[in-house]
């Protein structure tokens, strides 16, 4: 698959899976040298295990424990 297909998949998927409680991004990344599904959450729960598939539309999805994102304040 090319890029623009894993773009599209994320497209797909994204408004769906961030709304799960506690994830806060998705994003394409590289697990070697194929693509991949990242799903950044505040902390690894077993919904968010259970919500998030091992693999969607033929793309592997790893699941990354971040901790809480938030805004940081702009230097005055």
């Amino acid at each position: 698959m090319q890029d623009s297909d894993i773009e599209e998949v994320i497209s797909e998927i994204a408004d769906r899976w961030m709304a799960i409680d506690g994830v806060n991004g998705i994003a394409k990344g590289k697990e070697g040298d194929k693509d991949c599904i990242l799903v950044f959450v505040s902390k690894n729960t077993r919904k968010i295990e259970e919500t998030t598939p091992r693999q969607f539309k033929g793309f592997p999805v790893r699941v990354m424990e971040v901790g809480n994102i938030g805004a940081q304040e702009q230097p005055q």
